[in-house]
């Protein structure tokens, strides 16, 4: 049999190595969880700050949003004041138009059969020498112009188009036009202008006193049929035949006073003059 002593110190012996080795355990495996709860802590704040940048963004990004919305609204607004604008400047030359259209044409002369209610004055052109048909014919051709230009004019406000757009197709409106006029003669076309309430002369009001104009004679009142063997029938006209052609060519005017024609010589270039463009019944 074992001694009873023996087998206490076993006991003891076995006691401590378990000891020594629980206690070195423990000590190894405590850095492990230390740096586990580290970690953990470093995720957890690392998802709280990818929170906040992932709003932030989305909040960035609203505000762009909406910062782009206000900006395509105000622009979407000026255009729509441009076009406002456009239609009231449209309306307004429209108007201008058919008043200048209707008005009374300035006169020396007049006819009793004109009256303020006269849109084509039809008998002025047969003053002018032109048949009862010839000039009920070109009556017809008035009133389809007429009647084209209105269409136009509402075309353009109910299809919203811009003043490049209206212009285009009023040219082309104003081309079909001047190719059918420029087929009549100068005395039948003269007797449409006024017929029409159109200027059918040029009328000199003021000369400067050191131009050619002055040196040649013109006068106040004198009236400027002819430049350069063109006839003028408005001061867009004149100015344009100024304008044109070599600076230092000698051109022929011709200028009515008192029912007379008279023939000067100029050179080419501004006659100095101040003038309005007049309605005038044609001599017959």
């Amino acid at each position: 049999m074992k001694s009873p002593l023996l087998i206490i110190l076993a006991s003891l012996t076995i006691g401590l190595a378990v000891g020594f080795l629980l206690k070195d355990g423990s000590s190894k495996h405590e850095p492990i969880q230390t740096s586990i709860t580290q970690n953990t802590s470093v995720l957890d704040n690392t998802e709280t700050k990818a929170v906040q940048i992932t709003d932030n963004h989305a909040v960035r990004q609203l505000q762009q949003q909406l910062q782009d919305e206000i900006t395509a609204r105000q622009s979407l607004q000026k255009q729509l004041d441009s076009l406002s604008k456009q239609l009231a400047a449209l309306e307004q030359n429209w108007q201008l138009q058919y008043s200048e259209q209707s008005s009374q044409p300035t006169s020396t002369s007049s006819h009793p059969e004109s009256t303020e209610k006269d849109w084509f004055n039809t008998q002025a052109l047969i003053d002018g020498g032109l048949s009862s048909a010839e000039a009920n014919d070109l009556k017809v051709f008035f009133e389809q112009q007429e009647m084209q230009l209105m269409f136009l004019r509402d075309q353009s406000i109910r299809e919203s188009w811009d003043r490049q757009k209206y212009r285009e197709e009023l040219q082309k409106v104003e081309e079909s036009s001047q190719a059918f006029l420029n087929q009549l003669n100068d005395s039948t076309y003269d007797a449409y202008l006024y017929a029409s309430g159109q200027p059918n002369r040029v009328e000199v009001t003021n000369v400067l006193d050191s131009s050619q104009a002055s040196s040649a004679g013109i006068q106040p009142g004198d009236r400027i049929i002819s430049y350069d063997n063109e006839r003028i029938y408005s001061g867009f006209e004149l100015r344009t035949a100024t304008s044109g052609g070599d600076i230092n060519a000698s051109v022929a005017v011709e200028v009515e006073r008192d029912g007379e024609i008279l023939e000067l010589y100029l050179s080419r270039g501004p006659l100095g003059i101040r003038m309005n463009s007049i309605s005038v019944a044609p001599d017959h």
